[in-house]
């Protein structure tokens, strides 16, 4: 129903003239007053009564659907303050900690000066709720004497001390030498360096009870892998261990100024290398067992030189000595010595042919007449 006051400025609309206002300035008259908040209603705005129909109603807006999850949620505490927790290595702060992770599986550390390292792996599911406590154990005090680990701890730092056989001093874990540590043995041997689970293995450093020293990579108790062993009386052996021995590309240095860079088994020359003799003379080729074998070149001090075969050491098989003065012996070799045919050649360059057999007598290329043979170095 139309309001009375605005029946009546509806009124003059339905007359065939509309009076003209007054004045352009708009009175209180011409103003519908209105429940609501909205700016007032002029005369002439105000709607017929056809048009003050019940509006229809808006249609619904669609609510947006809620995402759906695609990662999981890892919640890890522990029973320390001021503790550091990584996840796959990567530092995320101290507990208690929530994160955020996507699906997969992570491998959770929290650590804290003064306690051993607590690690476990996880799996992350999607839109998962996980919560891991991590209890660090501290270390402690280890005393272990005739036979008795005091106040049965057995994990922390401390000495063990077994008679007569060993002493030592170090990080434990259950019992076992483990991390870093240093031994005296009963022979008088020491070692300082690293252990895992009881044995000498990482880096470390052991002398011997006659002085030699061992700088280098442990393994199983032994020399493993790349290290250098000094012995007492000066001379250096350095490259790759196996077990206790030089096995695999290493060096010697001896005190009196030998040098050997090659192949290595059992700590002798084995393979391929190249030896020097304090006086300069050399020798490079294959090696066996510490000896020359196979092929080679040996060159003395004095300048001499054999190119050819050797077995364990000597002169064996195909080969040619070459002396200072140009003089040389070519042919077969055995037991270090020229054996059966050979050819002689002088330092003036004739050549001869001749036997192992009757080393006194030559022949010339060409020629049946037997001659004496020249004085070769060798020969």
């Amino acid at each position: 129903e139309v309001p009375q006051v605005a029946e009546e400025l509806v009124e003059p609309e339905l007359e065939s003239e509309k009076p003209e206002p007054e004045s352009s300035v708009e009175t209180d008259e011409n103003i519908v007053v209105s429940d609501s908040d909205d700016a007032p209603i002029f005369a002439d705005q105000v709607p017929s009564t056809a048009s003050m129909q019940t509006p229809k109603t808006a249609p619904p807006v669609a609510t947006p659907a809620t995402p759906v999850a695609i990662s999981g949620k890892l919640t890890v505490r522990s029973n320390v303050y001021g503790d550091t927790v990584l996840i796959n290595g990567k530092p995320y702060g101290s507990s208690a900690l929530e994160v955020e992770l996507s699906p997969g599986t992570y491998t959770v550390e929290v650590t804290k000066g003064g306690f051993q390292n607590w690690r476990q792996e996880i799996y992350i599911a999607k839109n998962s709720d996980q919560t891991i406590v991590a209890e660090l154990q501290q270390y402690t005090t280890v005393n272990y004497r005739n036979g008795v680990w005091e106040h049965g701890v057995q994990t922390g730092e401390g000495r063990y001390q077994d008679g007569a056989r060993i002493d030592y001093q170090g990080s434990f874990v259950n019992g076992q030498f483990h991390g870093y540590g240093s031994a005296r043995y009963g022979d008088g041997s020491r070692y300082q360096g690293e252990w895992f689970e009881g044995e000498r293995k990482g880096q470390g450093t052991f002398v011997s009870s006659n002085g030699d020293t061992y700088v280098g990579q442990f393994s199983g108790d032994k020399f493993n892998g790349d290290g250098t062993q000094t012995k007492a009386n000066g001379d250096i052996y350095t490259g790759y261990w196996i077990d206790g021995e030089l096995s695999g590309q290493g060096s010697l240095t001896t005190r009196d100024g030998l040098l050997y860079v090659g192949g290595f088994s059992d700590n002798l020359f084995h393979g391929n290398g190249t030896l020097t003799y304090p006086d300069g003379g050399t020798y490079e080729g294959s090696f066996s067992n510490g000896l020359f074998h196979g092929k080679g070149v040996e060159v003395y001090a004095s300048g001499k030189k054999y190119e050819g075969q050797f077995i364990e050491g000597l002169y064996h098989g195909k080969g040619e000595i070459l002396n200072p003065n140009g003089s040389k012996i070519s042919g077969t070799f055995k037991d270090g010595e020229p054996f059966g045919k050979v050819t002689l050649t002088t330092e003036e360059g004739e050549v001869f042919t001749a036997r192992s057999s009757e080393p006194g007598v030559c022949y010339r290329p060409k020629s049946y007449r037997a001659t004496q043979c020249p004085k070769l170095d060798g020969w």
